[in-house]
């Protein structure tokens, strides 16, 4: 199974609201990786000024929720790693349990790396 990296930067403008135009292009991509009868998972690329603290990081959850949400009908999809910044945060557990429980909310077939 392949991994895709999906930049925090690239999906959130620079207001805070979602860059829609990448998400659809991501979606399109995924699409193709479909058709091919590929699978994939979804990989969250922060920097760490991305997540400074947990309000931060409840924000990139909420990003990477968003993201999930314009790409639920992608069957390449099968999940998403939790961000790997997260592990190194206080309370760093309860933001990867968070990320996990947010995405499964609408996506219960997702697995995380």
């Amino acid at each position: 199974m392949d991994k895709i990296q999906v930049a925090y930067k690239d999906i959130v403008l620079a207001d805070g609201s979602a860059n829609e135009e990448y998400l659809a292009g991501l979606r399109t991509r995924l699409k193709e990786i479909e058709a091919g009868g590929g699978q994939v998972m979804l990989e969250p690329e922060l920097l760490p000024e991305d997540c400074k603290d947990v309000d931060a990081a409840l924000e990139v959850t909420a990003a990477y929720k968003h993201c999930a949400r314009r790409v639920k009908d992608c069957q390449s999809v099968k999940g998403f790693f939790v961000p790997a910044l997260f592990s190194s945060m206080e309370r760093g557990a309860e933001l990867a349990d968070n990320f996990k429980s947010e995405l499964l909310e609408k996506h219960p077939h997702y697995i995380f790396g």
